[in-house]
């Protein structure tokens, strides 16, 4: 498995680990904002942890979002969760 497939793994880990359970259930905003907020902090922790550089970031965010819709997310929610990873985990300097 290459890195970038890890670090995809890892982020689909932590997003599932982030998010309420029933999905079935409407989420309501603050509970998307804990769960992201939860998410990025380890997102941040797996970015450290792999040392990944901006090419390897962006195939594990492509691989990640695959993963997602994959999962059954609907796209627009893939898309927001995507985007709130590159400019929450990705490309801070945290």
């Amino acid at each position: 498995m290459s890195k970038s497939a890890a670090v995809a793994a890892a982020l689909l880990e932590a997003f599932f680990r982030s998010v309420p359970a029933n999905r079935k259930k409407r989420i309501t905003d603050g509970e998307w904002a804990g769960a992201l907020h939860a998410f990025h902090k380890e997102a941040i922790a797996i970015r450290k942890q792999f040392g990944l550089g901006p090419l390897g970031r962006a195939l594990a965010t492509y691989q990640f979002q695959k993963k997602l819709l994959a999962a059954g997310f609907d796209a627009a929610t893939v898309r927001k969760v995507v985007f709130s990873l590159v400019l929450n985990a990705f490309v801070s300097s945290t």
